[in-house]
C-alpha cells in the first residue's frame, strides 16, 4: 500500500482559532529571562498549543519551543480558623521563545500614585492582625522595650553622639548643632516636669475608645 503523502504540517500556526476566550493569560515581567523569552501565567488545562495559537491570533506573535511548568502550592492554615488546613489552586506557567526579541520598559516612579503610602498601609494591617514572623516579633519587642525605658527612666530625648564627642573635646560646635543641643535640654526639663502618666498618654501609639456610647465614639491616637 502506498503511504499518502502529507502536504501540511500536522499541527500549523493558526489551526486552533479561538473565538471569545473565558481565560485570562498574565504576561508575567522576567528580568532575568533573555529578550527572546517571555513567560506566561495560564489556566491549568491551557496545553502549549493553546498558548502558541493565542498569541498568534491575538497578537499576531509568533513563538517556539514552549515549556510548561505546573507549581504546587504549599499547605495553607487559616488565621479566622485554626487548624482548617487547605491547600490553594495550583499554578501552571509557560515559558515560550519568541520569533521577534521584546524588551520590558522601564518601571515608572509609582511613589506620586501613593505606592508608599499603600505599602504603609499594608505593614500597618499586618502588624496590627498579629506578628507574622521571628523579625516582627524582635521589632516588635524591641519597640516595647524602648516605651518601657521612656515611661520609667524618662529618656526620650537622646543626645547626639557627635556633638558630645565634641563637647568632650573642647570643640566648637556650629549653629545648627548648638540649636539641637539647645532643643534637646530644654525638652529634658520638660520631661522632668511631667508625670509619667502625662509622657504615657505622649508617646503611645495605640487607640482608645473615649466613649462607650456608640453614637459618641472618638478615637484618639
Amino acid at each position: 500500500m502506498d503511504a499518502v503523502p502529507i502536504t501540511k504540517k500536522l499541527i500549523a500556526f493558526g489551526s486552533k482559532k479561538i473565538y471569545l476566550p473565558k481565560f485570562t493569560v498574565a504576561f508575567l515581567r522576567t528580568p532575568n529571562l533573555s529578550p527572546y523569552h517571555a513567560r506566561f501565567l495560564v489556566p491549568l488545562d491551557f496545553s502549549k498549543y493553546d498558548l502558541r495559537d493565542y498569541l498568534y491570533h491575538a497578537y499576531n506573535v509568533k513563538c517556539f519551543n514552549i515549556r510548561s511548568y505546573v507549581k504546587q502550592m504549599p499547605v495553607r492554615d487559616t488565621r479566622e480558623q485554626p487548624r482548617h488546613w487547605f491547600r490553594e489552586e495550583s499554578k501552571k506557567y509557560m515559558t515560550v521563545e519568541l520569533e521577534q526579541p521584546f524588551v520590558w520598559p522601564e518601571t515608572p516612579d509609582l511613589n506620586a500614585w501613593g505606592k508608599k503610602d499603600r505599602e504603609r498601609e499594608i505593614n500597618d494591617s499586618v502588624r496590627i492582625n498579629g506578628v507574622t514572623d521571628q523579625n516582627d516579633a524582635r521589632e516588635a519587642a524591641r519597640t516595647l522595650r524602648e516605651q518601657v525605658e521612656k515611661l520609667l527612666h524618662k529618656n526620650v530625648s537622646k543626645p547626639n553622639r557627635e556633638i558630645q564627642k565634641k563637647k568632650a573635646t573642647a570643640m566648637e560646635l556650629t549653629p545648627e548643632e548648638q540649636e539641637s543641643e539647645i532643643l534637646r535640654k530644654r525638652e529634658e526639663s520638660n520631661l522632668k516636669r511631667m508625670s509619667r502618666l502625662r509622657l504615657w498618654a505622649k508617646e503611645r501609639t495605640g487607640k482608645t475608645v473615649e466613649s462607650d456610647k456608640p453614637r459618641r465614639y472618638a478615637i484618639k491616637v
